[in-house]
């Protein structure tokens, strides 16, 4: 299984983010929703969140385990413009 983008990536709580991410294996291709648990810019955590039931929930909480490290790495420049994003429509709307 190989990731191929992620996309919409945005704080979905103080320190939660979440991202479509486009998913393939083979010729079936899916998209899964990523959470990120974060700590200052700094990724902690990722779990599954919703997606179509292409694969399993097993099969992808594997994938993000063997790969969590490359998942990190891949995210960490997109934590703080998705933080100031978040901290502007907070300023906005308040």
């Amino acid at each position: 299984m190989q990731m191929l983008s992620l996309d919409k990536f945005r704080m979905i709580d103080r320190n939660k983010a979440a991202g479509a991410a486009q998913l393939q294996e083979g010729e079936i291709n899916a998209e899964v929703e990523l959470i990120f648990y974060l700590q200052s810019n700094y990724c902690v955590t990722i779990k599954v969140g919703r997606h179509d039931k292409t694969f399993s929930d097993q099969k992808l909480a594997q994938y993000v385990h063997e790969d969590r490290v490359e998942l990190k790495k891949m995210v960490l420049p997109m934590i703080p413009p998705a933080r100031e994003a978040a901290r502007k429509a907070w300023d906005e709307r308040y």
